[in-house]
Order: C-alpha cells, then sequence, then structure tokens
C-alpha cells in the first residue's frame, strides 16, 4: 500500500456536531410547548450531540496528551484519534437524524455530510483493521529469532500479545474504554468489553501506521509486551 493511500481528508467532525445542534435546536424553538414524541426525540437528539461533544473535548484535551506522552510522539491530526473512539452504536442517532431531516429545506447539512456522520463508527473499523494488520508485523518483527524452526512457539507467542485479553489490559492502562463514544447497553458481555477494547488498542496502532508508517508500530509494540 503507497504512503499516499493513507493520507487522512479531514471530516470535520466536530463542526458538523455543532450544525446538528443548531438544526436541532431550531425545531425544538419551532414547537416550544409541543408534548409529542417528537418533542423527545428532540430532547434525546440534543442531549445525546451533547454527550458526544463533551467526549471529543476529553480526548483531544485529556486522553491525547496522555496518549502522546506514553507513547513519545505526537498525534498529528487529533479528529484520527476522535474518529477512532466512535462506536456502532453511534450510528443510529444519526441515521435518525439524517431520516428526521433529509428532505427539509435550509438544512446546514448536506446529504453527503450526513453519510459521513452515519460512516463515522465504520471509518474507526478500518482504522482497526489498518492497526490489527500492523499489530501482528510488528509482533513478529519483535519475536524473530534467528533459529526458526519452531513457527509453533513463534505463534503461540503472537497469538497471546494479539488476543483481545492481553490488549484490553493495555486498553485500560491507556484509559481508552471508559471514554469512547458511545451510547452501548449498560451491561455489555465481558467477551464483548474485551473485544471493543481490542479494536480501540488496534484503532490507535491503525493511526500511528498512518501518520509514522510501520517503523513507528514495530517502536510501539512495546507496549504490548
Amino acid at each position: 500500500m503507497s504512503r499516499k493511500s493513507l493520507e487522512w481528508k479531514p471530516i470535520h467532525i466536530e463542526k458538523k456536531l455543532d450544525k446538528l445542534l443548531e438544526i436541532i435546536r431550531h425545531s425544538k424553538d419551532e414547537n416550544p410547548f409541543n408534548k409529542t414524541r417528537f418533542a423527545e426525540k428532540l430532547n434525546r437528539w440534543e442531549e445525546q450531540i451533547l454527550q458526544i461533544h463533551d467526549k471529543t473535548d476529553y480526548i483531544k484535551n485529556r486522553i491525547a496528551p496522555q496518549l502522546e506522552r506514553t507513547l513519545g510522539f505526537k498525534i498529528k491530526n487529533k479528529e484520527l484519534l476522535i474518529v477512532a473512539m466512535f462506536q456502532p452504536s453511534t450510528k443510529n442517532l444519526f441515521l435518525e437524524l439524517e431520516i428526521q431531516y433529509r428532505n427539509e429545506k435550509d438544512v446546514p447539512l448536506s446529504s453527503d455530510e450526513f453519510v459521513t456522520l452515519i460512516s463515522v463508527s465504520e471509518i474507526a473499523k478500518v482504522f482497526a483493521l489498518l492497526g490489527d494488520a500492523a499489530i501482528s508485523m510488528g509482533v513478529l518483527y519483535r519475536l524473530w529469532q534467528n533459529n526458526l524452526d519452531d513457527v509453533g512457539q513463534l505463534t503461540q507467542k503472537k497469538a497471546e500479545i494479539v488476543s483481545n485479553q492481553h490488549m484490553a489490559d493495555l486498553c485500560d492502562r491507556w484509559q481508552l474504554y471508559e471514554h469512547r463514544i458511545h451510547f452501548d447497553p449498560a451491561t455489555p458481555s465481558k467477551s464483548e468489553i474485551e473485544h471493543d477494547k481490542g479494536t480501540l488498542i488496534e484503532a490507535i496502532y491503525g493511526i500511528i501506521q498512518m501518520e509514522y508508517g510501520f517503523p513507528k508500530v514495530r517502536e510501539s509494540i512495546k507496549h504490548l509486551l
């Protein structure tokens, strides 16, 4: 894969969230005494967008600096980190908003912008997919020995390092899971939690691959060992 293919085109997610708040609050102003289910939806949408806003601020101002100190280098584009923290449970919010407002005039979000918001959690999965591949190769480089006659041992060690359970421990140290952007149920299973934690770690390594390339991934594998 060429370096150019890993470039990131900013999606300006925080500006899009501001536009959504503007749309929702305009609807509330037009229906100030409305007690219908639509009014309840507006209140929920506003609350959820504000929750996402609070999370993005915390990720930029607290999580990013902590992570940079741990890694020893800057995350150049903080939007990548914000996107990486989006979970699939956010998708329904943006789908509901797109369905509600797609045919209305004077809405400050285009159809393409709605599609982008709906796709954010899918983009996070792409980061994780890239990170999964980068981690696997980085771990193999770390475990590489001059004596290559025991592929079984090499495979076992690699599997232990890249397991969700092991990566979940690193996710806890980096305090990613509790600050993910989500509307998940209150009591996910242990395996679901470990899977989500592993995916968050993979997404971080995907960002490292995107911004710095494989040498930095190899260097950063030490945090998984």
